[in-house]
């Protein structure tokens, strides 16, 4: 046998036992399932032979295909619903689809694992059924299935057509070429609820399970200690509608001082938020809370190319107390090897969709460095799909 999958044979196994030993609830049994997942994943890999090469790599979209008419079809909330293993020709009754037709689509949802077989034209819900009977877990197949992949499909031809540099105009996107639009992505997606609302569904379960910054990071020696009892604490900056202020403020309600939301008019206009002012504001303008203590970004600055990033970072610092202000960036830091498929997946996603990126550590040194910020310390969570917590002051 092959030594390489000899050695992952034995790393499997002590990782199967370790996870085995561990009980649910227990905080290492996240990290140990997921290095599991890598391992067997890795294993599997290199079990393959070339025909099972050209077959995984070739026929995987299908597997989401069959899973988006599993979903249309209301196929997964007929098994969900059910205490006992549901039969073809009910299954066919319930969904008004044609019984040989359903049969087909269910070979193959069962081929992938995405439903069980109990016995011949029997079936009962698996993971991936109870999965996609959650709405805002399921609006992630339509948001990508729909509305991404056309953009995916198209992203060979442009990296082609642009001569193989890496992208970051945001008004020549592969988007901007596949919807026939001189509108960014996300102003084109809110003017368009077929979209809108599907994306906005699966954004409020993007971050399921994993691990959040107010968990790893020390929120209260950090952020309240030498704090301003009347000054403005935490700005969320372009944070949507206030989910991380009101978290926050809700979580740590002894902190001292303010909470302000910022965002653009058309987010914020109708918000009323407890506990948190909601404050019309364009990141690439100047801003205009001075001195606070803290100015968060989650998931912004990988909407943009590192010229824009540094406007919005600049901006930010010249609004900075360089004895009292920091700026946290809730953000993937990519490693630069072994990078999660997730990751590496989003990277080219926001390559597609905004000539856009998902920054290693050492592309966040050289953003933050070039925009007179420093970093003093990157907060990483115990697992690898979370996102880290950047922690930069003022470059003295």
């Amino acid at each position: 046998m092959d030594t390489s999958v000899t050695n992952l044979l034995a790393q499997v196994r002590v990782l199967g036992e370790e996870f085995s030993s561990v009980q649910n609830g227990d905080t290492r049994r996240g990290k140990q399932r997921a290095e599991l997942r890598k391992a067997v994943s890795k294993l599997s890999l290199a079990l393959e032979e070339p025909g099972d090469v050209l077959e995984r790599v070739t026929m995987q979209f299908l597997e989401v295909v069959s899973i988006k008419i599993g979903i249309n079809l209301g196929l997964f909330e007929a098994l969900v619903k059910s205490e006992e293993p549901r039969s073809l020709p009910e299954l066919a009754k319930e969904t008004g689809a044609d019984p040989v037709l359903l049969g087909r689509i269910l070979r193959s949802l069962a081929s992938v694992g995405a439903v069980e077989e109990t016995e011949n034209e029997c079936y009962a819900p698996a993971t991936v059924s109870k999965t996609m009977v959650v709405p805002k877990l399921a609006a992630g197949v339509e948001h990508c299935f729909t509305y991404l992949s056309p953009i995916w499909n198209y992203l060979p031809k442009y990296l082609e057509e642009t001569n193989y540099q890496n992208p970051t105009d945001p008004s020549h996107t592969a988007f901007n070429l596949v919807y026939r639009t001189a509108k960014p992505c996300f102003q084109y997606i809110m003017e368009h609820h077929a979209w809108k609302d599907p994306f906005q569904l699966y954004m409020s379960g993007f971050d399921e399970g994993r691990a959040n910054w107010m968990d790893f990071f020390p929120v209260e020696e950090k952020l309240g200690n030498g704090a301003h009892t009347d000054g403005i604490l935490f700005v969320d900056v372009g944070g949507g509608i206030g989910h991380e202020a009101i978290a926050l403020k809700n979580g740590f309600p002894k902190l001292p001082g303010k909470f302000v939301l910022q965002d653009l008019p058309q987010t914020v206009e109708d918000l009323h938020l407890e506990g948190v002012e909601a404050m019309a504001h364009d990141f690439l303008k100047p801003q205009t809370i001075k001195g606070a203590r803290v100015y968060y970004f989650r998931n912004v600055l990988h909407d943009w190319s590192d010229d824009i990033c540094r406007t919005i970072l600049s901006e930010t610092r010249r609004a900075m107390d360089p004895s009292y202000s920091k700026v946290l960036i809730n953000q993937w830091v990519v490693p630069e090897r072994n990078a999660t498929r997730l990751m590496t997946a989003q990277d080219l996603n926001m390559m597609a969709v905004l000539n856009a990126i998902e920054r290693t550590e050492k592309q966040w040194y050289e953003l933050l460095e070039s925009s007179g910020l420093r970093i003093e310390n990157i907060w990483r969570p115990d697992d690898d799909v979370s996102e880290c917590l950047i922690e930069a002051v003022v470059k003295e």
